[in-house]
């Protein structure tokens, strides 16, 4: 469940680092550097992407991977690069206060 990764903690901790770890164990340091809301973001839907930053010694490719910081613990999400340095994960998920019609 990636419930606590959402745009209201990762607004809290721009600027900081979070982990990143691959399924060989290797790791890296990002940094937070953008929370933005989707445009789909309203009552039903909670959309944003965070936009994390890296350096030119090394290059993280398309693929899921484990990230962690104290605020959301360890949450194994799909991250794509931008550039050589940025990286974004993109979230869009319904809003688990809205009742399903189905089950009323």
């Amino acid at each position: 469940m990636i419930d606590n990764y959402n745009f209201s903690n990762l607004s809290t901790i721009l600027g900081e680092t979070v982990l990143l770890k691959d399924q060989a164990g290797n790791q890296v340091n990002l940094v937070v550097s953008e929370v933005i809301k989707g445009p789909i973001d309203g009552e039903q839907w909670e959309a944003f992407s965070v936009i994390y930053k890296g350096t030119h010694d090394f290059s993280v490719p398309q693929g899921i991977y484990k990230i962690s910081h104290d605020t959301f613990g360890e949450k194994e999400l799909f991250l794509s690069p931008n550039s050589q340095t940025e990286y974004e994960t993109v979230v869009a998920r319904k809003r688990d206060s809205i009742p399903d019609i189905a089950a009323l």
